[in-house]
């Protein structure tokens, strides 16, 4: 009996010597970077630019609290515009209420990522540069932003926020796509909390309510491209992801963001990381994005998205001298192929 103890406890104190000599051999287990500190856009639309140095002098109204983005388009040349491409100034742009992470602090700027908006170039979302007077870090919202319903601007490219229940004066113009957390509701008013200005009100048929995004109903083909005929003759803005302005794969983003579905942010990681599947050119249905490439070969040469609209239609954010438009369908030798991403 006392044999059989021994062979019995033998095994048990080697087992125990050789997981203190792995567990004392192996690295500590890192924890999990800490968060970022977050803040919240207080304009209706914050331009996220390549650097502090990206703006010029006739950038100003987009750079300002609060922003006057239409000025901003209206003072540009077509030239200027065309350079915010060419010279890589702006890479996208965070709506009203919505958080992003501060990475750092410099001078008058945040250099920030953008949840919500995916992208190969970082995990947390869209990097770049945003004024530091057009963001808050107000607690109080960014509280009723974790827990409160939010009120989802879904019912147009733009509409407006009133500073009184009458809706009598308006305050600030928002894009589709802005979600505000509600307060209350009386009648066709709602009540929104904003980042810094106060409770504001909204007309209740110009967005509507949910607890929580994955509440969006789910979209059909139809209300996909009725959304983005909202858009047509909105102007082209290169970084432009709001009903301001918006570039090609700003446009195709925000359609689908609205009705709960979200793409990456940019063309090309749409056209292979998007979880689509390809579909062929005589199988096209509404909600289709079709792409284009300067080499069908490299995806990673894919400059543009449209979407398809039916008939042989697409619509498509296409260049800083064309607003959006809906349009025959190119099947030029560019053409890179399409993509599906509704269920069914």
């Amino acid at each position: 009996m006392g044999y059989s103890h021994r062979r019995l406890s033998c095994p048990g104190i080697l087992l125990c010597a050789l997981s203190v000599v792995v567990a004392l051999s192996l690295p500590a287990r890192a924890e999990p970077a800490p968060e970022p500190p977050s803040a919240y856009v207080d304009v209706a639309a914050a331009t996220v630019w390549t650097s502090p140095q990206s703006p010029r002098p006739v950038d100003r109204p987009a750079l300002t609290n609060p922003v006057d983005i239409p000025r901003w388009l209206a003072d540009m040349t077509l030239e200027q515009e065309e350079a915010l491409t060419s010279d890589n100034l702006t890479q996208t742009q965070a709506l009203y209420g919505d958080r992003v992470y501060v990475l750092q602090r410099q001078g008058d700027w945040a250099e920030v990522v953008v949840p919500g908006q995916p992208t190969p170039k970082n995990a947390l979302g869209y990097p770049g540069w945003i004024p530091s007077v057009q963001l808050t870090t107000s607690p109080d919202f960014a509280a009723l932003k974790a827990v409160a319903p939010f009120a989802l601007a879904d019912h147009g490219a733009t509409t407006w926020l009133y500073s009184d229940p009458a809706l009598a004066r308006r305050d600030i113009e928002i894009s589709a796509n802005t979600r505000l957390p509600v307060l209350g509701r009386t009648g066709d008013r709602i009540m929104v909390a904003t980042p810094r200005s106060g409770p504001k009100w909204l007309d209740a048929g110009s967005v509507d309510v949910y607890r929580k995004p994955t509440d969006i109903p789910y979209p059909t083909a139809a209300d996909l491209v009725r959304y983005a005929a909202e858009f047509v003759d909105r102007p082209y803005l290169w970084g432009g992801r709001a009903g301001f302005g918006v570039d090609c794969s700003g446009f195709t983003s925000i359609v689908y963001q609205v009705h709960g579905i979200t793409l990456p942010r940019d063309a090309g990681p749409q056209a292979v990381e998007g979880h689509g599947r390809p579909v062929d050119r005589d199988e096209l249905r509404p909600g289709d994005l079709l792409f284009y490439a300067h080499d069908l070969k490299d995806p990673d040469s894919i400059y543009h998205v449209a979407m398809y609209f039916g008939d042989g239609r697409m619509i498509e954010a296409f260049d800083s001298a064309t607003p959006v438009r809906i349009t025959p369908v190119r099947f030029g030798p560019d053409y890179w192929g399409a993509q599906r991403y509704l269920r069914g």
